[in-house]
């Protein structure tokens, strides 16, 4: 099993390297495939669940994830330009990009997975949890990535970018929608949470406020001392100015 695993590995990696088109089409045909059991009600179940103000039309996703599959797939044949030993690498960079290259392939099986959980079968926590593993594994081919090529490395960041504000998405409609002990336990804590943080903006507020009073206090009584220590200097200078009048006299 782990011959076939290593030797299907440097099949791919190979021909990856050896055809950019491939690269690019992998991501792309394995995305089309897997969105195309729930294409016919995606659209309209997306639509019917409930969503915070900044999540985006359902038409966004296929220009998005289109860009993002061309410049990952991209990204993966750049480095898997170094897994070949036939290529002049150094050792380091080679076992980077084998470890890349490995990251690679289980982050597009999560992400192949995440569309049929969350439209199809419609299992918004399943879907969360792969989202998280999706993100993860999306870093760790990033660091591989940059190690191996720059040019690579920066590829996957707008993909990163987007798996964690699709994430934040996934979470925030879990909250709002799915039923269970789980879910019922989050939104409670988000409530709680979200009291608390009021709680805490109405203590500083009022704290802030009181730190105003107090200082408003403070300079009032020191205009009022140097009102009154003015007063006593001029009928000190005044006393002192009769007294003399006088011995002069």
């Amino acid at each position: 099993m782990d011959n076939f695993y290593h030797s299907s590995q440097n099949i791919l990696n190979q021909n990856l390297a050896r055809y950019p088109a491939l690269a690019v089409g992998l991501p792309l045909v394995g995305g089309f495939i897997s969105a195309s059991p729930s294409a016919r009600f995606a659209t309209g179940y997306y639509e019917s669940l409930e969503k915070s103000s900044w999540a985006p039309p359902a038409s966004a996703f296929g220009p998005v994830w289109t860009g993002l599959y061309l410049s990952i797939g991209y990204a993966s044949h750049l480095v898997a330009l170094h897994t070949s030993p036939t290529v002049l690498t150094h050792p380091s960079i080679r076992s980077a990009a084998q470890t890349g290259m490995g990251l690679y392939g289980l982050n597009l099986a999560l992400n192949f997975a995440w569309t049929p959980l969350f439209f199809w079968k419609k299992k918004i926590g399943a879907a969360l949890v792969t989202a998280g593993g999706l993100f993860s594994s999306a870093v760790a081919v990033s660091y591989y990535f940059f190690k191996v090529d720059q040019v690579a490395g920066y590829l996957t960041v707008p993909y990163i970018a987007w798996l964690g504000y699709a994430t934040a998405l996934n979470y925030d409609i879990w909250i709002k929608n799915a039923q269970g002990p789980a879910a019922d336990h989050a939104r409670k804590f988000g409530k709680d949470a979200n009291r608390l943080g009021k709680d805490v903006e109405n203590a500083a507020r009022h704290a802030k406020s009181g730190l105003h009073q107090e200082a408003k206090q403070v300079k009032d009584d020191a205009k009022d001392a140097a009102r009154s220590a003015n007063r006593s200097a001029k009928n000190a200078v005044n006393d002192a100015s009769d007294r003399l009048d006088r011995e002069l006299r």
